[in-house]
């Protein structure tokens, strides 16, 4: 009898504890950017570096994706965040000024006409977040900007000299859950390494390190010596894929 009763906990535990991912759907959803109301974010007076003050603090929401984000002007005259462009120049040299600061090193765009540029250069870092729901961020596509790449490449402007030979500048992202200051995944892209573009065009950062998240903070950062980066902490972003686990009707 004793046996008997044995089995049946066992057979009983074994129908509550169903695997997860029973459950569950994965389903992917892409951010690309694109559609009417993509392009009417495309601010082409974002690409002037004296802004009206207050004219250009505004955020955006992908209601395919749930991520948002924003544009800010923590000082007249200068913005952060993450701003819209169409903007794609292959002439870092003449193209790379602060005027033109919202153009990627590239031929295109990485898909359709729209991707967005990160500008982290007064705080350091930029932030894209989940508006109701958590989730996992499976990979985007990185390019240089016109902008960097002519400070790196020739120490245009605050740079004052090309990066040097043993310097490299990367992405490095940190992911936070429910508010909290935790830090619960962490991912690093490189976009220059030992004084070189680590790679031409667009490029794919896979995060699969990165755990279920509420927002991330990308930060710009550089091994150089001095207090501060002297090397504008651009880079532009297309085609966010986003992972959720989502309960089967």
């Amino acid at each position: 009898m004793k046996f008997y009763k044995s089995v049946l906990v066992l057979a009983l535990a074994m129908v509550a504890c169903v695997p997860e991912s029973d459950k569950y759907d994965v389903k992917r959803y892409l951010c690309d950017f694109e559609g009417v109301y993509w392009d009417g974010l495309v601010n082409d007076q974002l690409n002037n570096d004296n802004l009206p003050a207050g004219t250009f603090a505004f955020e955006w929401h992908d209601d395919v994706s749930d991520l948002a984000g924003a544009v800010t002007e923590p000082y007249q005259g200068y913005w952060e965040g993450v701003a819209l462009s169409n903007f794609c120049s292959i002439v870092a040299d003449e193209d790379g000024t602060y005027e033109k600061q919202l153009y990627a090193y590239v031929e295109k765009p990485y898909s359709g006409k729209n991707f967005i540029i990160c500008n982290g250069f007064m705080s350091g870092c930029v932030e894209l977040r989940f508006d109701s729901k958590s989730s996992f961020i499976e990979s985007m596509m990185i390019a240089n900007t016109t902008y960097s790449r002519n400070a790196t490449g020739n120490g245009f402007r605050t740079a004052e000299r090309p990066l040097g030979n043993n310097e490299s500048i990367w992405i490095e992202a940190k992911g936070y859950v429910n508010g909290s200051d935790e830090v619960q995944a962490t991912a690093k892209f490189y976009l220059y390494e030992k004084g070189k573009p680590s790679f031409e065009g667009w490029k794919k950062w896979y995060m699969s390190s990165m755990c279920k998240i509420n927002k991330v903070v990308m930060y710009v950062k550089w091994d150089g010596q001095g207090e501060w980066m002297p090397y504008p902490a651009y880079f532009a972003v297309d085609d966010i894929v986003v992972v959720r686990q989502e309960l089967r009707e």
